[in-house]
């Protein structure tokens, strides 16, 4: 391993086999679920089919390499990826993405958690609305990816553990603040 310039290791010692598995298992699980998904939104948008192939492959790459101490801007990349999806996913699944075409969510109503008095998972129907439906899918791999994020953090040492967490910190500040302006649903 190679020093930082304060002669604290880049990367953690003693749980970083533990995290290295964890995070892998987390990659694995993502990456299923966005490749079980490819042809749903490809039916959409060969864009969008085309977006999740990349993370789906992104996702698999990243536990292969995370078979062995990957180098630390390896990790520090896979946060910033991992994290650009997740915000992604919570501005799909709030206000919609612009660039997307619009959802049918009477068609998709059987394929996410059913509420009462509501179609398919709730999610208001608009006539224009391109907010993504939320189902357990979505929720697993939300969640498979935050639980990535942290074990990939967990991996870092020192000052750039430091500079991931203050970054993370100030990508939740920004999504509060956000929401407090009715920017996020």
């Amino acid at each position: 391993m190679a020093p930082t310039t304060v002669g604290v290791p880049a990367v953690a010692d003693g749980a970083d086999e533990r995290y290295r598995l964890v995070a892998a298992g987390c990659a694995i699980i993502a990456g299923a679920i966005h490749a079980l998904v490819v042809p749903e939104h490809m039916a959409e948008s060969v864009y969008a089919g085309a977006f999740f192939v990349v993370v789906a492959v992104g996702q698999f790459s990243l536990a292969l390499v995370l078979r062995q101490i990957p180098d630390p801007r390896v990790l520090v990349a896979a946060v910033a990826g991992t994290l650009a999806v997740v915000v992604l996913y919570v501005v799909s699944s709030t206000v919609g993405l612009p660039f997307l075409p619009v959802h049918d969510h009477a068609a998709h109503a059987g394929e996410h958690l059913p509420v009462a008095g509501a179609v398919g998972d709730g999610t208001p129907v608009y006539p224009t609305s391109g907010i993504e439906p939320v189902g357990p899918l979505a929720l697993i791999c939300l969640g498979a990816e935050l639980v990535l994020i942290a074990m990939l953090v967990g991996l870092l040492n020192g000052p750039r553990r430091q500079v991931v967490l203050n970054v993370l910190l100030g990508t939740g500040v920004l999504a509060l603040g956000a929401r407090a302006a009715g920017l996020l649903g």
